[in-house]
């Protein structure tokens, strides 16, 4: 039997809202995502928002880090291209650590360390996805 590697163990902070996943944060009025302690997102769940708009909008979720099997994967460096792209974008002027329910197996901390968490709480699924199609 072969052991896993510690970083198959590592959680994405932007994954998508579906069953099996675990929501972790949830935008707040002011635009920031407020951690809570993970939830497992069930079927039910899906349904009562499922005629709101976009999960990933209103929503962080987490799940496991697929690594290779994601387009966000850096194979040449061996990480996440994401979490720098989150980084670059943000320009904010936060150097405190927030609360992150997730922080201890999330996988942009284990490769960028706290520079990856200043602007985590600002950003949800659908700016990503600007950073990675813009």
């Amino acid at each position: 039997m072969e052991a896993k590697s510690n970083s198959s163990k590592k959680m994405c902070p932007s994954y998508l809202g579906k069953t099996g996943a675990q929501l972790f944060g949830v935008l707040g009025k002011n635009g920031k995502v407020n951690f809570i302690t993970p939830l497992t997102v069930t079927k039910e769940f899906l349904e009562l928002n499922k005629k709101k708009s976009n999960l990933e909008q209103r929503f962080r979720f987490t799940g496991k880090c697929v690594e290779k099997g994601c387009s966000q994967w850096n194979h040449v460096e061996s990480k996440c291209s994401l979490s720098k792209k989150v980084q670059d974008f943000d320009a904010s002027s936060i150097k405190n650590l927030s609360f992150c329910p997730i922080r201890s197996q999330c996988r942009w901390y284990s490769q960028d360390g706290e520079n990856a968490c200043f602007s985590c709480n600002e950003v949800t699924r659908n700016m990503e996805e600007l950073l990675v199609n813009g």
